[in-house]
């Protein structure tokens, strides 16, 4: 089914499903679910929309059809087309209810859903598949339930719960390599990576990065960094500026770093370098992102003045009498300042800015 899938997409674009084919062609072919990430990467990357209909699926296979409705949300929660994606998803809900498919099946849908979800800032309702989906950081491991459990993650580092979230992915990642799955240590990584970053720990979350580029970019993985959003663009910007620092010479022509850029630029135009001030960056910052050409939204002049004072301590009260607003238009701009730097507190806040040379 994949293949006629890939077939006929090359009608239209001849380019298309290569690395998907290449991997159905490998002698040890990767689950069904990894191929068709990187079919979605394709057609993310076409600059016509496409549009894929879902026929005849009573003759199907569940896992099948519902592989097809993922691979549909997923190409549409790229392009940023979020309304859509969710009802794909609610469409497959329906369905999957109707001809009865296994619990399983509609279990890994919502936990799609509930990334989508989060990926837009609503973490309510995320936090509302948490609480039905009866998962924890320490339960057992199955691996039918792997994607509810790194959306599970996602949700506790989103709360700021990154030990939890940690606990949970170093258990992941063991079982994840101790059976050679691939792509769900390069995911696993991922996250560690984000969660090492939310709670302080940048050294290490670049290492998990590290780590995570090694791996992944043989492959050309593309979506699975590029989902994860702004806090992802900002590491993957600070991992860009590191080797920059490192080895000046050889960064230009180093796999990893040309694969860094290749990733930056793949993230939403509002996410890229293009609209930052890099005027206060350091100068090894801001050539990399300068080369990359992304990182995340720009900081308005007034946001920049509440960093530098949330920085120094002042409280939104202290804030509000400096700058002569109110403390209501603090907030708005506190919040505007955790979007933009896809951060969730004012530490959190002050170090992502520090790390990217917007404070002295």
């Amino acid at each position: 089914m994949l293949r006629y899938l890939i077939a006929a997409l090359q009608t239209v674009a001849p380019a298309c499903g290569r690395t998907a084919l290449a991997w159905l062609d490998a002698p040890s072919p990767p689950p069904p679910e990894v191929v068709l990430t990187a079919l979605v990467n394709d057609l993310a990357a076409l600059p016509e929309p496409c549009l894929l209909v879902l026929d005849d699926y009573h003759t199907v296979e569940a896992d099948v059809v519902m592989l097809g409705y993922m691979a549909l949300a997923r190409l549409q929660h790229a392009r940023g087309d979020d309304a859509s994606a969710s009802a794909t998803l609610i469409s497959f809900a329906d369905l999957a209810r109707k001809r009865g498919f296994a619990p399983q099946l509609l279990a890994r849908a919502t936990a799609i859903d509930a990334q989508f979800r989060l990926a837009q800032g609503d973490l309510s309702a995320a936090e509302r598949w948490t609480e039905t989906s009866g998962l924890g950081a320490d339960d057992a491991l199955p691996y039918p339930r792997e994607r509810e459990h790194l959306t599970f993650a996602r949700v506790l580092i989103a709360q700021r719960q990154s030990e939890a979230a940690l606990r949970l992915l170093d258990r992941l990642l063991q079982d994840a390599e101790a059976k050679a799955r691939m792509h769900s240590v390069i995911e696993i990584l991922i996250l560690q990576a984000l969660a090492r970053d939310a709670q302080g720990e940048q050294d290490a979350g670049l290492v998990a990065l590290a780590r995570a580029l090694a791996l992944a970019e043989p492959e050309g993985y593309v979506r699975t960094f590029v989902d994860e959003g702004l806090p992802m663009a900002a590491l993957l910007a600070q991992s860009a500026a590191l080797r920059l620092a490192q080895e000046p010479r050889r960064a230009q022509d180093d796999p990893i770093s040309v694969y860094v850029e290749r990733l930056l630029s793949a993230f939403p135009v509002e996410q890229r370098a293009a609209r930052v001030s890099a005027a206060g960056a350091s100068p090894v910052l801001r050539s990399a992102l300068e080369r990359s050409n992304a990182l995340v939204e720009p900081l308005s002049k007034r946001e920049l003045e509440v960093l530098s004072l949330m920085a120094q301590g002042l409280t939104n009260s202290e804030i509000a009498q400096q700058i002569v607003i109110s403390a209501q238009t603090v907030k708005v701009h506190t919040r505007n300042i955790y979007g933009k730097l896809g951060v969730n507190s004012r530490r959190q806040a002050v170090t992502k800015a520090r790390a990217l040379g917007l404070l002295a």
